[in-house]
């Protein structure tokens, strides 16, 4: 998964994936399994990632990826009960 954007009010980190086209497709909502000290290392980096914001989220550049455990794909193609497992290069 690659983290393309965070929650302004509550935690939660935007996932997606590669899609149609090579673009970037959101799949849900990366809540469960963020230890303290991964929210340290993002927080240390996800301003110099920002590219832009709505009302709910910000939005970084596509270089954070990471590890998660899914339950499975709901049929509309979205994560169920997505958890982090731990950052990767």
């Amino acid at each position: 998964m690659v983290i393309t954007g965070y929650r302004k009010a509550e935690f939660g980190w935007l996932a997606s994936v590669p899609g149609s086209g090579g673009k970037l497709r959101p799949v849900g909502v990366i809540e469960l399994g963020v230890t303290p000290q991964h929210r340290a290392a993002f927080h240390s980096v996800k301003d110099r990632l920002k590219t832009h914001e709505d009302r709910d989220f910000i939005y970084l550049e596509p270089w954070l990826k990471a590890r998660v455990k899914i339950r499975n794909w709901t049929k509309a193609g979205l994560l169920r009960a997505p958890a982090f497992v731990e950052f990767i290069l």
